[in-house]
């Protein structure tokens, strides 16, 4: 099936309301009196207007769609409208002389040339072509600006629940007891890995409180939270767990969502038993492409706790409205790994 083109989604009522009073203009510049006396010539020449303008009008649209294409940022505006105005322009001036041209060639419906009538269609059409492209990209501008305040609205609302999520994980009592409890086992085992456990766990806290202010952080920001949250896990868990990172350092200043990758962490310890003889292995690298990838094996719990998609979700919305990619996440049975897109123009962050 053919797709046509299409300018805005008010482009059919555009054609509805403009058509029946171009069709009426150039009939009437045509034939003056007589296109609205002879009952005959109304019908079948409405007809034969309408059907050629209506071609011509996906025409137009064609143009304009493809010189918007072309020219797609706000400051391209005025080379857009002056380009797309002298296009259709000039095909509109070749359908009216075929109309004019042709009827008198033909001697179609008694029509004779009228070299007058003529210059004022070509006139009055340039006129129309000028109006109804600008009512086209006022129309657009419109729907752009409707569609980015709409995405505004939601990615502020999807930071806001993640603010939310983010608090939650500040005040989690389990996280900060289990802290604190291999923070006491430390003080009277080892004062100096103690002293160290306490700075890492500072600085996750701080992290915490400070990171969900931000709508984005470089990876490499995101990665020593990572390393300073890991950190309290593997004094906690030791060889139960482990974390292999593989990246560029011209990767690390590509931009995420804060507090990403605690979000992926937290689902793959909720969600996986952890044991010395079989570690849960965690991994994280960027490919060629900017994309990052998480991945990590499956070792079920016995008691199993129900899935809290919750984190997935908010961040997976926050990346398809930053971005317009979904992440990916693809599971076997002895794997299960997350992958989303980076960033790379700091400018998507929201005002």
């Amino acid at each position: 099936m053919v797709k046509l083109p299409q300018y805005t989604r008010r482009d059919m009522l555009i054609l509805s309301v403009t058509m029946p009073l171009v069709v009426a203009l150039i009939n009437s510049l045509l034939f003056g009196g007589r296109y609205f006396t002879e009952p005959k010539l109304l019908l079948l020449s409405s007809l034969v207007v309408a059907g050629v303008m209506t071609l011509a009008w996906f025409l137009f649209t064609w143009v304009a769609v493809t010189v918007r294409n072309r020219l797609p940022k706000d400051e391209d505006l005025i080379k857009r409208l002056i380009i797309t105005i002298v296009v259709i322009g000039t095909i509109q001036a070749l359908v009216i002389a075929l109309f004019f041209k042709g009827y008198d060639y033909l001697h179609l419906f008694g029509y004779e040339l009228n070299k007058r009538r003529f210059y004022w269609t070509l006139s009055i059409s340039f006129i129309l072509n000028i109006l109804i492209t600008l009512v086209h990209e006022g129309f657009e501008s419109f729907e752009k600006w409707k569609s980015t305040f709409t995405q505004t609205e939601q990615l502020k609302k999807a930071y806001t629940q993640s603010r939310l999520m983010g608090l939650k994980s500040q005040v989690n009592p389990h996280f900060l007891f289990n802290s604190l409890n291999s923070l006491s086992s430390l003080i009277s085992e080892d004062e100096e890995k103690a002293e160290t456990f306490l700075n890492e766990l500072t600085k996750v806290y701080r992290y915490l409180l400070r990171g969900s202010d931000d709508k984005l952080v470089s990876l490499e920001t995101e990665l020593k939270f990572i390393n300073s949250y890991f950190y309290l896990l593997k004094a906690r868990y030791g060889d139960a767990v482990n974390l292999s990172v593989d990246f560029d350092d011209d990767q690390r200043q590509l931009m995420i969502p804060p507090l990403a990758l605690l979000t992926l962490f937290e689902n793959a310890f909720n969600q996986n038993a952890t044991h010395k003889d079989s570690p849960l292995n965690i991994s994280i690298s960027v490919s060629e492409d900017h994309w990052l990838e998480l991945s990590h094996n499956i070792q079920r719990r016995i008691a199993t706790i129900p899935a809290d998609e919750s984190g997935i979700d908010n961040l997976a919305e926050k990346i398809r409205l930053l971005t317009h990619q979904q992440i990916n996440v693809s599971k076997t049975e002895n794997s299960y790994t997350v992958k989303l897109p980076l960033i790379q123009d700091k400018t998507m962050e929201l005002s």
